[in-house]
């Protein structure tokens, strides 16, 4: 009686504050139903004990929550009828005997449909073997059986679905053996080197081709929804999965709201840590608000050695610092600058264009992840890759002077995107590194600018001309009017490429976010943008994070403290902290300060104290995305104990005595 009278207590102070719209959908990954402890006690994080199963299941009838089931999801998409306010996706996963013992029931008593997602090899394992999962094994009794399954499937509540035949395993992703999602892999293999895209794709369309054909051949109906293990997929694999009648994709991306419009990526929310009933009602009820990012910009350079046991040693180094200090977010250089000269001369990642310094990339930005547990981004350039002086004059930026155009005498040697070679050149590579890598999102360089006095190469006139500017060069040189507006249609047509690329990347690693650096000037100086190409507002409007280089010394100004707070001031005029009658969508949350930890032109490090103060005022005055560059993670530049305090996201960031 009093666990009825605390679930009833419980389900009247939890109740929605928000519902939603008749296409609106949310969806929850569970995996195992077992006795378990509560939170972070258990050593299985995925499992949910069955007295919190009941809890969800009766919050979600007495706040109004509608189960439903895909052919519901069909039917509203095709506007036959629409969807409930407060529909739910219920879907399990892995195929447990636990979904039949303890879950079943329970559906059958609230009449909840759901999705159950097998994995065939479990299914399919021989009486008193074991099944591998992640490091440990686990007993094939563990999982249910095929005669099991389809009662279920009969009943009309429970749809089976697809986890893979055999996917469901970490394979070997790059030379230093790091084992990756095998979904989305190209497998490995030192005696032949990587996988070929014909050869991968093929591997996939044999696991998931051989689940459907086993699942129809033992419950007599083929599967129609496709559960990634992992949540790991690409739009290579979604469009594979569509051709064998995996139509509806599930996944894990961290998005709590999805549309009947779209169901090839639907997101689930994944119950961990056995939460208690209030949690689950925050995680229904609540309007996220973006994390605060800390960030540190990483040179690869500083990893690679040509002896592999001195590498292995300075990657060791790299992790223990954004350990120790505790932050979330790192910047990762992709490319190699050779000769220091501001051009990418080689690369980090295999690719089909440039040299390949060392298969590194992957390898470090994977450890991050796993070890450091920080979102990384990878460092890319956009235009400036130096294939020599033949390709530059070929295909390279144009700038007008003296009366000619010739090609641009700029430090950066960039490739005119205004090119169709050049664009198919930076696309490959791009793909490239979304191939062969896992990351989390991406930063372009600040290569990716125009002064006012280029792009004046055919291919970027023959744009100006589509945008309405047909003057010639000299002509458009001597009108400021035409100025500014060859400077927004630059500005547009950089930001329009970046997001090309971003889309190239996104085919393989369709949740990728965006970043972009900015130079200060044209923030503080909006007319300067003739001088950049650059935008703030437009940036803030097309990046989920414009990186701001928050960097006086640089600038050369006479007092950095009064410079930061010129440009905090700036910013905060243009880009208003909260957006207009929407406070979840502001658009400040979208800036980045990048502060600068060295004085290049004194070639040294800066004291960490300096660097700590101009933390400690971007926080006083509620900037919530700070990060620096560079880091000398093998000398301890900046000291990390001095930076720590201030920087850190932990809530105690000094060692306790």
């Amino acid at each position: 009686m009093l666990m009825i009278k605390t679930l009833f207590i419980l389900i009247i102070c939890f109740l929605p504050q928000c519902a939603f719209g008749s296409s609106d959908f949310t969806a929850i990954c569970y995996h195992d139903v077992k006795s378990i402890d509560q939170g972070d006690l258990d050593p299985d994080q995925y499992a949910l004990s069955p007295e919190n199963l009941l809890a969800q299941f009766e919050w979600l009838k007495v706040n109004g929550f509608q189960p439903v089931s895909v052919d519901d999801l069909l039917q509203a998409q095709k506007g036959v009828k629409p969807l409930p306010k407060k529909a739910v996706l219920l879907t399990f996963d892995d195929g447990y005997l636990s979904f039949y013992t303890k879950v079943y029931p329970l559906l059958r008593l609230y009449n909840y449909p759901a999705i159950f997602a097998i994995v065939g090899s479990w299914l399919d394992v021989a009486e008193g073997k074991y099944v591998q999962y992640g490091n440990k094994k686990i007993a094939g009794s563990y999982f249910l059986t095929w005669r099991q399954l389809k009662e279920m499937q009969d009943s009309g509540l429970v749809e089976v679905a697809s986890h893979s035949y055999a996917l469901h395993v970490g394979i070997q992703g790059n030379p230093q053996g790091n084992k990756q999602p095998a979904a989305v892999t190209r497998h490995y293999v030192k005696s032949g080197g990587y996988e070929t895209d014909k050869e991968y794709l093929a591997r996939i369309r044999v696991d998931l081709a051989r689940n459907s054909a086993l699942i129809e051949e033992r419950i007599g109906k083929r599967p129609r929804i496709i559960v990634w293990p992992y949540g790991a997929y690409s739009k290579e694999t979604v469009k594979l999965a569509a051709s064998l009648g995996l139509s509806v994709n599930l996944t894990l991306e961290e998005n709590l709201t999805n549309d009947i419009d779209d169901l090839t990526r639907i997101h689930r929310e994944l119950i961990i840590a056995n939460p208690p009933l209030s949690d689950f009602s925050y995680m229904l009820n609540s309007i996220e608000s973006p994390d605060p990012i800390r960030m540190i910009h990483v040179d690869l350079d500083y990893v690679y050695d040509r002896d592999p046991i001195q590498q292995s040693k300075n990657l060791g180094l790299l992790l223990d610092r954004i350990k120790a200090f505790n932050i979330n977010t790192v910047y990762l250089q992709a490319f190699v600058d050779g000769d220091g000269d501001g051009n990418v001369d080689a690369l980090y990642f295999p690719n089909r264009h440039l040299p390949m310094r060392a298969d590194l990339f992957n390898r470090v930005a994977w450890q991050l992840r796993t070890r450091a547990g920080v979102d990384v981004y990878a460092w890319m350039p956009v235009l400036a890759f130096d294939f020599g002086e033949e390709t530059y004059t070929r295909l390279g930026v144009k700038e007008y002077k003296k009366g000619q155009v010739q090609n641009a005498t700029s430090p950066y040697k960039r490739l005119s995107p205004f090119n169709k070679e050049s664009r198919k050149i930076i696309n490959e590579i791009y793909a490239d590194l979304a191939k062969h890598s896992k990351f989390y999102g991406l930063l372009f360089h600040d290569d990716a600018y125009f002064s006012d006095f280029e792009d004046f190469g055919d291919g970027a006139m023959q744009w100006y001309g589509s945008q309405g500017i047909k003057q010639t060069p000299a002509e458009i040189r001597a009108d400021p009017a035409l100025i500014q507006r060859l400077a927004e249609i630059k500005t547009d047509y950089l930001i329009a490429f970046t997001k090309e690329l971003s889309d190239t990347v996104r085919f393989y690693q369709p949740d990728i976010k965006t970043a972009r650096n900015m130079y200060a000037l044209p923030v503080m100086q909006p007319e300067s943008e003739q001088w950049f190409a650059h935008n703030l507002e437009k940036f803030v409007e097309h990046y989920d994070t414009t990186a701001i280089m928050a960097m006086p010394y640089m600038e050369k100004v006479s007092n950095p403290d009064r410079w930061l707070a010129q440009l905090l001031a700036t910013v905060k005029k243009r880009i208003p902290p909260f957006a207009a009658n929407d406070p979840d969508k502001a658009n400040f949350s979208k800036v980045l300060f990048e502060l600068q930890a060295m004085d290049w032109e004194k070639k040294k490090y800066l004291k960490a104290d300096v660097l700590a103060r101009h933390i400690r005022f971007l926080l006083e005055n509620n900037v919530n995305n700070i990060g620096y560059y560079p880091d000398d993670f093998l000398g301890n530049q900046p000291d990390l104990e001095t930076v720590k305090a201030h920087f850190s996201l932990r809530t105690f960031p000094f060692t306790r005595r």
